[in-house]
């Protein structure tokens, strides 16, 4: 009974539920309620719809993000090359100069006829002279013979072009010249009341002070390299033109310097890390012109062998280049180059990119003359340390355009710094 009343209660309720929704009330009290019942244990098994929820979107990465860092779509066997930093050597010629010479000529002699009996005449005559000076140069004929210069341990087929700029180059020992003004005097006694005239004469040469000698050189060099033995050995061609512009009149020079001749061989040419270790020799053959020095001209075959390594680490990577300098004429410079950078992969993108990599690099060289250390000598190199920082920018996706400049940090200063740019393209 109390379970009818319950039944009928709830029906009560869920008939005015109904009206208030504007629905009909059911006719089965007991139907209503198991469906009501239903429906609450429906309501209760039912999860709760989640709230809306924004997409996520993925971090915004620049150009300098880990994007393709070392992804196997940019090939492990490559780095950009070494930037390099080498003038040349110097030589200490003779150079001829022009001055003048003046004559005075003064003449007394008598003459009845004149106010008291003597006449004096005066004349000047002006000639050219000549005079020899030894100075010291820049040796820029054989040009861009280095082998760290523009130049990878790994052999690579591609064409380059380098462009560098020398700023006020001064060879070691040369100071401003403070030229000549040197004046004589020759009387020849004549007795003014004796038979023979009185003649003095005045000589003076003058050859104007000259500053000390400094030199702006640009130099161009356009080359390519080839690979064979499936990549391990490549054989290389460069050939520079060179520009010299002065503050001495009759020193500006250009001319088509040395070809050099470069080979490679990898003895460790690592395809998955990017290592390599490399042998190799350059020949700088004398096809420009040769240096005029104070001893004869000097125009030495070079012969220079060479090891080279690329060592990576991640975003690093090391490479170096280490060889020896001879040269056929002893009166010619041995010399010894080592050559290490340091690069950092800033960013290094996919081959389908417009932008491939941006590395910044830091390099030192230092340069150490075998013989004919001094400055004495008709040809010399002094001991140098130049350091060297750029940027290689990859472009084109086989492209690589290098700026930088080299500044040297040890004494005496034979130049201010040297600016390049260097253009590779692979093929």
């Amino acid at each position: 009974m109390r379970h009818h009343h319950t039944c009928c209660l709830f029906f009560v309720v869920l008939s005015f539920v109904g009206l208030a929704r504007g629905q009909e009330p059911p006719d089965n009290p007991r139907i209503a309620v198991e469906e009501a019942l239903a429906e609450l244990d429906g309501k209760k098994d039912k999860p709760k719809p989640d709230k809306e929820k924004k997409p996520i979107e993925p971090p915004k990465k620049d150009i300098f993000s880990d994007v393709a860092l070392m992804g196997g779509q940019f090939p492990t066997g490559f780095n950009p090359q070494m930037m390099g930093d080498f003038l040349g050597g110097f030589m200490r010629r003779t150079i001829v100069e022009t001055g003048t010479q003046t004559i005075t000529t003064r003449t007394t002699k008598k003459n009845l006829g004149a106010v008291g009996g003597i006449v004096t005449t005066t004349t000047t005559q002006t000639v050219p002279v000549t005079r020899t000076r030894t100075i010291v140069t820049p040796i820029f004929s054989s040009g861009a013979f280095k082998i760290g210069e523009n130049t990878s341990p790994r052999p690579q087929d591609r064409v380059f072009f380098m462009y560098n700029y020398f700023n006020r180059v001064s060879g070691p020992g040369n100071a401003p010249d403070p030229g000549l003004n040197f004046t004589s005097a020759v009387d020849t006694p004549g007795a003014i009341g004796g038979p023979g005239p009185a003649i003095s004469t005045t000589t003076n040469v003058f050859f104007p002070p000259k500053p000390r000698l400094t030199a702006d050189l640009h130099r161009e060099v356009i080359g390519f390299e080839k690979t064979f033995l499936g990549g391990d050995a490549s054989i290389e061609l460069r050939i520079p033109l060179s520009q010299q512009q002065t503050n001495l009149e009759g020193l500006n020079l250009s001319n088509v310097g040395d070809l050099t001749i470069f080979t490679k061989f990898a003895l460790i040419n690592d395809r998955d890390t990017g290592d390599v270790f490399s042998v190799g020799l350059g020949v700088t053959a004398p096809t420009g012109p040769a240096t005029p020095t104070m001893d004869g001209s000097i125009h030495s075959t070079l012969l220079q062998p060479w090891f080279g390594y690329i060592r990576n680490a991640e975003r690093f990577f090391v490479h170096g280049i280490h060889c020896i300098v001879v040269p056929s004429d002893s009166r010619d410079v041995t010399m010894l180059f080592n050559d290490v950078g340091v690069s950092y992969w800033l960013y290094r993108g996919g081959p389908d990119r417009f932008l491939t990599y941006i590395v910044p690099t830091a390099e030192v060289h230092v340069t150490t003359p075998l013989t004919h250390r001094d400055a004495q000598g008709p040809a010399f190199v002094p001991d140098l340390a130049v350091l060297t920082g750029g940027l290689h920018v990859g472009f084109l996706r086989n492209t690589t355009l290098s700026v930088g400049v080299a500044v040297p940090v040890t004494g005496p200063r034979i130049y201010s710094a040297e600016y390049f740019l260097q253009l590779n393209r692979r093929f």
